[in-house]
């Protein structure tokens, strides 16, 4: 979810004025929303949820709040005292993000108030869902912010029965797999719920179903009557799962995300995947203006980018971007030679691709854990899981015994993929890492050749530079799913950029 400055906020104006205003503005298209979603009147009211139909001015230190919130629902959220804490909005149109919050608050969770007076607590994926469920009497909470469970909200459940029911998807089901693994030394009892296969999530259940309130009751008891029998679930519980992801697959909608590059998809069944890539290459071989340029692709192509360098500065990856649209060589953009205009006609492309690219700046005291908290913040804003490329592995400082001077560096990097891994695993999400290394002369760590998915090795060969390029080969040198391969290739210098042979 976007946030703006809580400061600002908190200075300017009572929260409790912001809903109350919000509240006034409630009319029918905000209601026929509600309705749509199987929100009634009362429950609106009950929750003072508010509107902000983009026509009245609202003011900040002098300065207008404009459309932040035009046309969404506004939903205050309240913590267990009943104080309000934070404002989020739900778009009505199609706009994106979604869901916006106000203060970015991330330590909360929605309808807390409930938790003191019930030992029984339903943990939803969303906000309506929670509104659909209070509105049917049944206690349930939810974090807000997307895919942000942690420690703290935990926490707050200990010695509680929890029934988890979160988006009926593969993603849904990997978080709560690891929301029940963080609740096993806190609650009394989890519950993992599973709706029947053609419902999204709680609230599109009690939208479609006849009688809801009585068809998720029934739900709940059946979750609960299978674990006393079988309170580890059978593979067989895992046959849906599966056959949704084979079906998603020969439809042709499970092909992975496109590299840009055509032969390199082709041996990678579609592209990237969820799991963990290295490309490997010996220094200046062009391992980062390889990902950038992926990376630039797959973001102009709707699917959000997480860009982590510990090398290159925002600036001087920009200017690999602006150089590759202009056909360039970088070094004339990174010493000013461009002609303005032709810079600014460039920035009119990279703004497509900016708008789904969140480029880190990391130093050497951002260890691996504010890495994966950095990923799921952007996650939350761009309503996702995105694609995370990182320049360079071995560059990432660890904590604790990794850290001290004992530690080998093939000790650190091996631990660095293994946790690397174990992410994509937990999350389904894809990381493509650069990783310096001439690996005919010494190979890769045993540890981390073990983790990787995909292993790529960039071998730039010959000195033929301008039309012609430099000829090169990204050696496919491990496909834990597919077969080897090696995908010629040519780097154009002057054009920044790289292209396969034909």
């Amino acid at each position: 979810m976007q946030g703006i400055s809580m400061r600002t906020a908190k200075s300017s104006l009572d929260l409790e004025e912001w809903i109350a205003h919000y509240q006034k503005q409630l009319r029918e298209e905000a209601f026929f929303y509600l309705r749509k979603r199987g929100i009634q009147p009362e429950t609106a009211e009950a929750f003072r949820l508010g509107f902000d139909p983009g026509k009245i001015g609202f003011y900040v230190n002098s300065g207008k709040l404009g459309d932040f919130f035009e046309n969404h629902i506004i939903i205050p959220v309240t913590n267990g005292d009943g104080v309000a804490v934070e404002l989020i909005g739900r778009a009505i149109d199609h706009r994106e993000p979604k869901y916006k919050a106000l203060l970015g608050v991330e330590e909360l969770m929605f309808n807390e108030e409930i938790l003191s007076v019930t030992e029984d607590v339903v943990l939803c994926g969303g906000l309506f869902d929670v509104l659909s469920l209070a509105q049917a009497r049944i206690p349930a909470v939810c974090v807000p912010s997307w895919l942000s469970f942690r420690e703290t909200h935990a926490e707050r459940l200990r010695e509680k029965r929890v029934f988890i029911c979160l988006g009926n998807d593969e993603l849904g089901r990997r978080e709560s797999v690891r929301i029940q693994t963080m609740l096993q030394s806190v609650a009394k009892e989890t519950f993992i719920v599973g709706l029947p296969e053609s419902f999204r999530d709680v609230n599109d259940f009690f939208v479609r179903v006849q009688d809801p309130m009585d068809a998720f009751i029934s739900v709940l008891n059946h979750t609960m009557a299978e674990n006393l029998h079988i309170p580890v679930a059978p593979d067989v519980k895992n046959i849906t799962v599966y056959t949704e992801e084979y079906m998603k697959r020969h439809r042709g909608m499970g092909t992975g995300i496109p590299t840009g590059f055509t032969l390199l998809d082709d041996a990678l069944f579609g592209g990237f995947r969820s799991g963990l890539y290295l490309i490997a290459g010996a220094a200046s071989s062009g391992k980062t203006m390889l990902m950038k340029q992926m990376a630039d692709h797959i973001a102009l192509h709707q699917t959000p980018v997480v860009y982590l360098s510990w090398d290159m500065t925002g600036f001087e990856l920009w200017a690999r971007s602006v150089a590759r649209i202009i056909g360039i060589e970088p070094q004339r953009v990174l010493s000013g030679k461009v002609e303005p205009d032709r810079i600014q006609e460039a920035n009119k492309q990279y703004e497509q691709i900016s708008k789904m690219l969140w480029t880190v700046e990391c130093s050497m005291d951002m260890p691996q854990a504010e890495v994966i908290r950095s990923i799921g913040r952007i996650a939350a804003v761009a309503g996702r899981m995105p694609i995370v490329f990182i320049d360079h592995l071995s560059r990432i400082p660890l904590t604790g015994l990794a850290s001290s001077g004992s530690a080998t560096i093939q000790e650190r990097l091996t631990l660095l993929a293994y946790s690397f891994k174990q992410w994509c695993k937990e999350w389904g999400g894809t990381v493509v890492a650069a990783i310096p290394s001439d690996l005919e002369q010494e190979g890769l760590p045993e540890g981390v050749e073990a983790s990787a998915d995909v292993i790529m090795l960039l071998k730039p060969s010959g000195t033929a530079y301008g039309e012609e390029g430099q000829s090169a080969d990204l050696q496919l040198l491990k496909h834990r799913n597919g077969s080897l391969a090696t995908i010629p290739m040519r780097l154009f210098h002057q054009q920044a950029k790289f292209c396969e042979s034909p």
